[in-house]
């Protein structure tokens, strides 16, 4: 047996088989800071009457927003793009609430045909900082590079309109 082998079998290598696998765009984090209490930022991720003021990327507004907030409720919302009056539906369902610290949902965009994309698991921690509140979010598992950009982009924009919404 070879040298290669053997370390295949022990569990102590991989086989070169020429392909590089990054895996790297799989799991999206985001670490942001708000200056509102853990409470406060909780509330404004699971009420939908606070949910719908502020979600969204800029240049989107939320039409509808649906949420039964319990392990097993279903979530859905509707985005309105100002720019090119498209609507956006994504939706999911809760697997874990802990309030004030941590909420877990699936997460999938509804296609063109009105069939279910890609879902993915988006699951956020909640930390007290005193008058400030510490957010990380985790996303995964992306299809490719492509889609984990644009969640970034779309999580990002909307944590800043978040953000405007605490400091009103």
């Amino acid at each position: 047996m070879s040298d290669h082998l053997s370390k295949v079998m022990a569990g102590d290598s991989q086989p070169d088989n020429g392909i590089a696998s990054d895996t790297s765009f799989q799991t999206l984090e985001i670490s942001r800071r708000f200056s509102a209490s853990r409470e406060r930022v909780f509330s404004a991720l699971s009420q939908p009457e606070l949910f719908q003021i502020w979600w969204g990327p800029k240049g989107c507004r939320c039409t509808i927003c649906e949420i039964d907030f319990r392990v097993g409720g279903k979530w859905l919302t509707i985005l309105e793009s100002t720019q090119d009056c498209q609507n956006h539906t994504v939706g999911g369902e809760y697997r874990e609430i802990l309030p004030p610290e941590r909420l877990v949902f699936s997460w999938a965009w509804q296609l063109p045909d009105g069939n279910q994309g890609h879902e993915t698991e988006v699951s956020i921690q909640l930390y007290d900082e005193g008058d400030k509140t510490l957010l990380k979010l985790y996303q995964k598992v992306f299809e490719n590079v492509e889609s984990c950009e644009k969640h970034r982009h779309g999580w990002e924009s909307s944590y800043d309109c978040l953000d405007q919404y605490l400091a009103d």
